[in-house]
């Protein structure tokens, strides 16, 4: 028995030089490490794209309502008698906007009121009627917010905004 100890030795001792000295696992243990900051970061990319591509179509939604506005509504508006009322385009706006919306992304009116603004000989029209169109966004599904937890950051169930346009209203 003795004389096999120091061969047992000697191969325990060259398999962990071995060991030691072998680098063949190495970038499979880096990329184990990596893998959950990769993760992290594309999912950040894909949720900011998407959320960026998300207010964006809804600024341009409410901006081209409040335009919308600005054409079919009269001009009189402002007049002590107007042949019209800002509330009358109430749901047209509100079909307009809501027919922006989808599953994850909301687009509701909030409210769609009328300014003059100027004084009495100041424009061609005095005071010049603006329509003004707010509208709250909310968007849901955020498949990626789980994620988020893991480095740190609180999971979000939505993000609720508001979008505000104008629009000088000059009449059909």
């Amino acid at each position: 028995m003795s004389k096999f100890m120091p061969k047992i030795t000697v191969h325990i001792q060259n398999t962990f030089r071995r060991f030691r000295q072998n680098q063949s696992g190495a970038a499979l243990v880096e990329f184990a490490i990596l893998l959950p900051i990769l993760f992290a970061t594309f999912a950040l990319i894909v949720e900011g794209g998407r959320l960026y591509w998300s207010f964006q179509n809804a600024i341009t939604g409410v901006r081209d309502t409040a335009r919308y506005v600005g054409r079919i509504a009269p001009s009189d508006l402002c007049a002590p008698t107007p042949s019209a009322s800002i509330s009358n385009y109430q749901g047209a706006v509100a079909t307009s906007l809501s027919s922006l919306s989808t599953n994850d992304i909301i687009i509701a009116l909030d409210t769609l009121s009328l300014e003059c603004v100027g004084v009495a000989g100041e424009y061609r029209v005095s005071p010049t009627p603006v329509a003004v169109v707010t509208a709250s966004l909310t968007i849901t599904g955020l498949p990626f917010s789980p994620l988020f937890q893991l480095v740190g950051g609180s999971e979000v169930a939505q993000i609720q905004t508001t979008v505000t346009d104008r629009s000088r209203i000059f009449g059909p």
